[in-house]
């Protein structure tokens, strides 16, 4: 678990407070509520720098905005199958990247405004492509998935695809390098999670990926899980969020990591 980085901290004067009227009053005064993000490591939106500190475009993003809102946050990393199951149990406050789908709606609460927009798109190797225009196109082909994803429901039900799901952290990599080995055929991952993935196990010439989009939605939520309040907090967040991406600080922060 960490901290998003540039918090206010307790000064001198809210210790001496703590010190004669106990450290609960203090905290409650001085330091903003907290609001705990639950993720995985989704690169270049969700991923660790050099020095092992959380950073990406869509945290970055999630972050400012909440802390202009009065928020501190923690971050919670986690397999992806975790992240949904923390968040139906109501064991975090947000999930950050997630896409929509009807059925979360149960347990989620949707902002209008996305953090981003980017699909899942089916990458190959170019030694061995694969011609894909419609599902059939599939058929008898073994293709790396994400577990828990939310790809489109034709593809997810077709029988003639061979979906081989993983879950963990690192298992994208591991699929791209099955799928080099000659183990899967395709893999499904977010174009750009894809593309920046590749970059770095240094393959992005040995590897195209086609246009067709697997997932029907490709919007990012930051998505508020149901606590009480956390609908008003969704709507508040949602309008917030437009208003940052009008400022040249977003067009900043979509620099740093070049998108």
């Amino acid at each position: 678990m960490m901290w998003c980085q540039g918090w206010r901290r307790i000064g001198l004067y809210g210790w001496l407070l703590a010190s004669l009227f106990g450290a609960g009053s203090a905290v409650a005064t001085n330091e903003p509520p907290t609001l705990t993000l639950l993720t995985e490591l989704w690169p270049p939106y969700v991923m660790r720098g050099d020095n092992g500190e959380l950073a990406g475009a869509d945290l970055d993003l999630a972050c400012t905005v909440l802390r202009q809102m009065g928020y501190r946050t923690e971050i919670r990393v986690l397999p992806w199958k975790r992240v949904l199951q923390q968040a139906r149990l109501r064991q975090g406050d947000a999930v950050l990247d997630v896409f929509f789908e009807p059925s979360r709606q149960h347990w989620l609460h949707y902002p209008e405004e996305p953090l981003s927009y980017s699909g899942e798109v089916l990458f190959y190797p170019s030694a061995r492509p694969v011609d894909f225009k419609q599902l059939s196109d599939l058929k008898g082909l073994r293709i790396g998935i994400q577990e828990d994803y939310a790809y489109s429901p034709d593809f997810l039900t077709d029988p003639g695809v061979i979906r081989m799901p993983m879950t963990g952290e690192g298992n994208a990599i591991k699929q791209l390098h099955l799928m080099m080995a000659g183990r899967l055929d395709g893999v499904v991952l977010n174009e750009r999670v894809g593309r920046y993935l590749l970059h770095t196990q240094g393959v992005q010439d040995q590897v195209n990926h086609g246009s067709r989009l697997l997932t029907d939605d490709n919007r990012n939520f930051l998505a508020f899980t149901h606590k009480p309040g956390h609908d008003q907090l969704a709507i508040r967040f949602s309008s917030a969020l437009k208003a940052f991406k009008q400022t040249p600080a977003y067009k900043q922060l979509l620099a740093r990591y070049h998108l």
